[in-house]
């Protein structure tokens, strides 16, 4: 315990020098709010997927496998696929557009972009944007009071204020530098944990065939892609509701904040293949943390706590104490608040749809189209957010992730409500058309 202790407490010590250290670097207000777009392709890449996945990588999704086998392959794909297509088509159009729209935020970018002088736009998407980071935020106090618990045994409360003085102090010292080099570091230790801790644990107990025969005595369903449903509606739920996590990548405004706050939209190529890979392997390490804990830990109270039950078992104190560390701290990167739910996968998820459909089709849309007004905007996100809410807490997303309806009903809110406002005006076309005359500049020199 003592080891694990003195880990945890040297790393904050590194986090809290990177928080000094940005803050002697911090000259302007773009360099606290966006790093002074200077970060290279490695932190962008990694902060963007680190904070994104944060502690429901080595909880949530390791649950998910324990629970589902080889169904959760459909979470991994969505996760894969939306991250690359997020960083291949989302990316470089947003990092050339902020700064062509001369903007250091995602709702002043949606402002600008649709010519809103009243400032409506940025009202309701901060609104939005405030409600779902909450949700967000819930799901990794949740994570982060299981953690500390299982690994300090400290109560849950009292972790929680220890590391939001910590993450507030180094946060509002180097602002979104710091946040940004402290993801860097946090995300590569989450990769090399997820990368090792279940190849070792192999090693350890002899390889994978002892866990392959006792898991297909117990459940043969468990080393099917749908779980065993042969019903249609059922097996169809949950191949969508895994690629349908895709489709979240589009709104989280997270990510997109590290699309814009990178140095130069040349290394967007570099950064993209950097990012596929780390969601790729971190994710397949998450769920075979989780396939192997159903063989040693079949009984375990709360599945998502897999991955330090294996630390304890598996690895010396002073390790588990790194891994905790670098959980505990992006995942109170996030706010204060939590819900009356004990899933971090499950209010994670609730988050990311929220987002990914009060946002996705805007950012879209906005990238890639001249017509799109101050009307279609705020249909988009008042529906987005409302459908989302609606189908979670009636139900139904039992049968449907509420991503997939919520992303619908967001973009033909977008379309209706900007073909109700008489479509886009002459300034807004002409600002657009200047963003594409750089696009395309870009394109041509690179």
């Amino acid at each position: 315990m003592l080891a694990s202790i003195i880990t945890f407490v040297l790393y904050i010590v590194v986090l809290i020098a990177i928080g000094v250290i940005t803050y002697l670097r911090a000259k302007s207000y773009s360099d606290y709010t966006l790093a002074g777009r200077s970060n290279n392709k490695w932190v962008a890449a990694i902060s963007a997927e680190s904070s994104d996945m944060s502690g429901w990588l080595l909880m949530g999704l390791p649950g998910a496998a324990f629970a589902g086998g080889f169904s959760s392959i459909w979470i991994m794909i969505g996760l894969i696929f939306g991250t690359m297509i997020n960083w291949m088509y989302v990316a470089n159009r947003l990092r050339i557009a902020t700064e062509v729209y001369n903007v250091y935020s995602i709702t002043e970018y949606f402002e600008k972009r649709v010519n809103d002088k009243s400032g409506s736009v940025a009202l309701v998407s901060g609104i939005a944007i405030i409600v779902f980071m909450i949700i967000n935020a819930s799901a990794e106090i949740i994570g982060s009071g299981k953690l500390l618990n299982a690994t300090f045994g400290l109560d849950y409360s009292t972790g929680i204020v220890i590391g939001l003085v910590i993450v507030v102090l180094y946060t509002f010292l180097g602002g979104y530098m710091a946040v940004s080099w402290s993801n860097l570091f946090q995300g590569s230790i989450m990769f090399i944990a997820l990368l090792f801790v279940p190849l070792a644990v192999l090693v350890e107990i002899g390889g994978y065939q002892p866990v392959v025969e006792s898991l297909w005595r117990q459940n043969p369903a468990f080393f099917q892609f749908l779980n065993g449903e042969t019903e249609f509606f059922p097996a169809l739920s949950i191949a969508l509701g895994g690629l349908g996590v895709g489709l979240c990548y589009f709104g989280m405004v997270h990510v997109l904040t590290c699309f814009m706050s990178i140095k130069n939209s040349s290394e967007i190529k570099d950064s993209t293949f950097i990012a596929t890979t780390w969601v790729s392997i971190s994710t397949f390490g998450a769920v075979l943390v989780g396939m192997i804990g159903a063989y040693l830990f079949p009984s375990i109270g709360d599945p998502e706590q897999i991955f330090f039950a294996m630390g304890k078992n598996y690895f010396p104190p002073y390790m588990l104490g790194l891994f905790a560390a670098a959980v505990v701290v992006i995942s109170l990167l996030a706010f204060l608040m939590s819900l009356k739910s004990d899933l971090v996968f499950a209010v994670a998820l609730l988050a990311a749809a929220g987002l990914g459909s009060s946002f996705g089709p805007l950012v879209l849309f906005c990238l890639y189209s001249r017509n799109v007004n101050k009307t279609g905007a705020i249909s988009s996100i008042i529906v987005g957010l409302v459908t989302v809410i609606f189908w979670y807490y009636s139900g139904l997303s039992a049968y449907i992730f509420e991503l997939i309806p919520g992303f619908i009903a967001s973009s033909l809110a977008l379309i209706i409500g900007t073909k109700i406002g008489g479509g886009a005006d002459a300034e807004t076309v002409a600002q657009y058309d200047a963003y594409l005359d750089r696009l395309n500049k870009n394109k041509r020199q690179g």
